[in-house]
């Protein structure tokens, strides 16, 4: 698994359709549908927004997340970085940010390599620099 992380509006998906020579179709956009709906395309986009849904079950974000690593080998996983910022006014939203934050933690321990995007450039945190 590959991990793509940066803020909003930084030319993560972008930065991966072309590293990686992608399409469209290789693109799932977790902010749209339900991990369900999930059909093993290489790319997840916002898969930040994973974590909303598993917290609205009542799931822990990264228990779920370990149950689906097996099936994720393979995938780039796009998701962004929320930690910097505002802090979130309401509890629902600091809980949400949290959960966000150690799911991306839990993701970056268990990624071959981490790729951060500032501003469209890549900056590699994880794995060589070849890979």
């Amino acid at each position: 698994m590959r991990l793509i992380i940066g803020g909003y509006a930084q030319g993560r998906l972008a930065y991966v359709m072309e590293r990686y020579s992608l399409t469209e179709e290789d693109v799932w956009d977790a902010a749209k549908e339900p991990i369900s709906k999930w059909k093993s395309q290489r790319v997840i986009y916002h898969a930040e927004s994973l974590v909303s849904g598993w917290l609205s079950e009542g799931v822990n974000p990264c228990e779920a997340c370990g149950e689906l690593l097996p099936q994720w080998k393979d995938t780039i996983l796009i998701t962004q970085e929320v930690g910097c910022g505002l802090v979130p006014v309401t509890a629902k939203q600091r809980e949400w940010r949290e959960a966000v934050g150690r799911f991306n933690t839990y993701l970056a321990a268990n990624a071959q390599t981490v790729d951060r995007i500032c501003c469209g450039l890549s900056m590699r945190i994880k794995g060589k620099a070849e890979e």
